[in-house]
């Protein structure tokens, strides 16, 4: 497959089911909110040591956020098993993390890590802005919703533990 194809020169591309529409187009755009937050994973990931468990479980978010693109640009079947897995881990270490600990704002910027975790946070809740958006008009499987709403509480504590 050829990295360009020239058809989206003038402003449009392709959806999951082949139909043609702007590039503005809000399922495309969430897209774009996903691929950003997806690449400030990597670069977070990139900041802990190869295999470590948080670093793998960064990975297995990246891959979720991939099917949820997917999911959003043909809007059909979501398989839920990998998520419930995923959403049930991130609660629990969320408890485990926070503890008796109540939830205050933070300013990011201890560590390049914990600076990107919250950037990437902040790029979760745009995502579910727009998941929110596009709902009205594609309804979409509430996994998406709750995994995007939670992965956002995951952020913000992970990047204060690490």
């Amino acid at each position: 497959m050829k990295i360009f194809t020239k058809k989206g020169d003038c402003g449009m591309t392709s959806l999951g089911d082949g139909r043609r529409v702007e590039k503005d187009n809000m399922r495309i755009e969430t897209n774009g909110e996903i691929d950003e937050l997806n690449a400030l994973l990597g670069v977070a990931r990139s900041m802990l040591p190869k295999g470590s468990v948080y670093n793998v479980k960064l990975e297995g978010i990246q891959s979720l956020l991939m099917q949820i693109m997917s999911y959003v640009a043909a809007c059909g079947d979501l398989e839920v098993r990998d998520f419930e897995v995923t959403l049930k881990q991130m609660e629990e270490e969320i408890e485990q993390f926070q503890g008796s600990e109540k939830f205050d704002f933070v300013v990011p910027g201890s560590s390049q890590i914990e600076a990107f975790l919250h950037l990437a946070r902040t790029k979760t809740r745009t995502v579910e802005r727009r998941l929110c958006t596009i709902s009205h008009t594609c309804p979409l499987h509430p996994m998406v919703l709750k995994f995007m709403n939670r992965l956002s509480d995951y952020l913000f504590t992970l990047a204060e533990k690490l």
